[in-house]
């Protein structure tokens, strides 16, 4: 039986925090005795985490004191110091007598920052990404410079990429990682699965909807989305925009829906769980990202039968396949009003994408995707 340890920063409502639920719940535990490790035990996925798998973390929750020493860290240039003392330090003990078969940071930044204090804990070191990181570097917060980041990249045995764009855009970044290390392995979606929560409850509407869905965090854009909606509204075009998420920027986006007169017209539901049944009564799904690896929730949305309007984007792109089996768009407010109003204007147009999405999620192999799991853990 092979030990394998997962690291996560925390695990809110994030496409990445459920594809690995996903993935824990379904690994063979005939084959793996699985561990893992949270910097924060938080966030709306912390109760999936099957019984079965040991859970360690530095903290129980997030909290202001943390955040704001942190902060005070980076304002005197002593973070990094203090991280890889006290932070590695911590780790080195809580793991101090064990080691793994395999170790897996499962997202960027902070996760790979930690297992980089553990690489000698295991012969088989594997990090995963889901971003451009092109086009949204935001991981490099977490290190001293680029060079450092591409170092412990460079130290691993495999670096997984949910896309082939995300791919590209990492060797492009960082050029001595070596590309036989790297691997492309899409999203684990489970359409049966998907289908079936979806009809666990029925969800009523009383406009034409657009759904969207995810963390409430600045790549999302949902200000464009409000703004949107605002621009339909003025063309007396009745819709409504439901947003299915938390995050950091819930209040910012309310009091931005306030400002654009249209709160009237949106509903934040928060998190919900699942969020199968919103989305099959939507009309549209809609994403308006700025920076992904592989949107799952696109996935997801196409095993729904939903027509999707995408900013064209790493991921969406790959996803849609340049509009094939769903609407993309320029990140313009004009451009992604065109599509949408369009859409929701021509009937015919709109039950095309419908058709598309049913024909796509054909794509998506539990099985498959499984396989290759294993294959490198």
């Amino acid at each position: 039986m092979r030990s394998v340890l997962f690291i996560m920063p925390s695990l809110p409502g994030g496409g990445a925090e459920k594809v690995l639920i996903d993935i824990l719940k379904r690994l063979d535990r005939n084959k793996y005795r699985i561990s893992l490790f949270l910097e924060y035990r938080e966030g709306e996925y912390v109760k999936a985490i099957p019984d079965d798998i040991a859970v360690y973390c530095l903290f129980k929750q997030s909290n202001i004191w943390i955040e704001r020493f942190h902060r005070g860290l980076r304002l005197v240039g002593l973070y990094h110091l203090f991280h890889s003392v006290i932070y590695k330090s911590i780790l080195r003990v809580i793991f101090k007598r064990k080691q793994f078969d395999t170790i897996v940071s499962f997202m960027e930044g902070e996760a790979v920052r930690l297992h980089s204090y553990l690489l000698d804990k295991s012969e088989n070191n594997v990090s995963w990404v889901h971003i451009d990181f092109q086009k949204k570097h935001w991981s490099a917060d977490y290190f001293r410079s680029d060079a450092h980041e591409e170092s412990i990249y460079t130290a691993l045995q495999r670096i997984i990429f949910v896309s082939s764009a995300a791919f590209d855009s990492f060797l492009r970044l960082f050029q001595k990682v070596d590309a036989s290390r790297c691997r492309v392995i899409f999203n684990l979606i489970d359409k049966d699965e998907i289908v079936r929560q979806s009809l666990l409850n029925e969800i009523k509407k009383d406009r034409f909807t657009i759904c969207m869905a995810g963390r409430l965090n600045q790549q999302k854009r949902y200000d464009r989305a409000l703004r949107l909606i605002k621009a339909l509204s003025d063309k007396s075009i009745d819709v409504e925009l439901w947003i299915l998420g938390e995050g950091e920027l819930r209040e910012i986006l309310m009091s931005l829906a306030g400002e654009l007169g249209i709160l009237d017209r949106c509903r934040f539901w928060g998190f919900v769980k699942p969020p199968y049944p919103y989305m099959r009564a939507a009309d549209i799904y809609l994403n308006t990202s700025e920076a992904e690896g592989y949107p799952l929730v696109l996935c997801e949305a196409l095993c729904l039968g939903l027509p999707i309007v995408a900013t064209d984007i790493t991921g969406a792109h790959e996803i849609l396949e340049d509009s094939k089996y769903g609407l993309l768009v320029p990140e313009e407010d004009d451009l992604i009003l065109k599509g949408v109003e369009r859409l929701i204007v021509d009937n015919g147009f709109r039950e095309y994408y419908k058709q598309k999405a049913k024909e796509r999620s054909e794509y998506f192999s539990v099985q498959t995707v499984l396989q290759m799991i294993d294959s490198v853990l």
